[in-house]
């Protein structure tokens, strides 16, 4: 094997949630660079279209909190090699001032529908003998973060849900993985930014003195289930600029 041949995605069929801008566009467009073929999910019809255009993709408008959905798209996704595991939402406020529903939304969307995509691709993939999920957690998961906690409780539990997986789901050549990025200047964390619910405070904790991107997120999925990480399994790789070090 080569470096060429550890990121040549020619003939893979990866699905990515959440791909309509952020993360899941970034890695869409990699992915597509890398020759993969694509199976892009997303609730905004719209921004999906155009992101499927650009990568000869298949789009399917979708709501991760509906279970129903969620079946709608694994079946509709087929055999995938790769699941990109990414949509996700965040409501930035108070615990105390947070509703149930904001806290069941992010639930469902962040970790119950996580979990059901996962399992219902998994499950082909345990019968093929092969494949990588890849879920997007968050530093938050190890920091917490004001205005946050709802969030990072339920990407704590991806993390955990990642580990029991790849321990299920490696004797049958699965590979299981989390990358928990820290606050990088995507739609989502903007709008928080520029609301000054996330400010100068929590950048001047990062070492490296500056946000996170959308592409480098997305290289380092790419590393993360490539041929060139073969040998990982079970990590959740924090890339954060060091935040969670201070």
């Amino acid at each position: 094997m080569t470096l060429a041949t550890d990121f040549d995605f020619s003939g893979r069929r990866i699905l990515v949630t959440g791909a309509a801008n952020g993360f899941g566009a970034a890695m869409a467009d990699l992915f597509h660079a890398a020759g993969a073929t694509l199976v892009l999910a997303d609730i905004e019809a719209e921004p999906l279209a155009a992101v499927a255009a650009r990568c000869g993709a298949e789009a399917h408008v979708y709501d991760q909190a509906d279970p129903a959905a969620v079946e709608r798209l694994a079946a509709a996704a087929g055999p995938v090699d790769t699941l990109v595991n990414n949509a996700g939402v965040l409501v930035a406020k108070p615990l105390l001032d947070t509703s149930f529903a904001e806290m069941r939304r992010v639930i469902d969307i962040d970790l119950v529908g996580a979990l059901q995509l996962m399992q219902l691709v998994g499950r082909g993939m345990v019968e093929r003998g092969r494949g990588v999920i890849l879920s997007i957690g968050s530093q938050t998961a190890f920091s917490g973060g004001e205005n946050r906690a709802v969030y990072a409780a339920a990407k704590a539990a991806v993390s955990q849900l990642t580990r029991s997986a790849a321990v299920e789901w490696g004797p049958h050549g699965v590979r299981v993985l989390c990358l928990a990025p820290g606050r990088a200047l995507t739609r989502m964390s903007r709008e928080t930014v520029q609301a000054g619910r996330s400010g100068d405070r929590g950048l001047a904790r990062v070492p490296l003195g500056r946000w996170g991107t959308a592409e480098e997120v997305a290289k380092l999925a790419m590393f993360l289930v490539s041929d060139a990480a073969a040998y990982m399994t079970g990590e959740t790789v924090i890339a954060d600029g060091g935040y969670v070090l201070g």
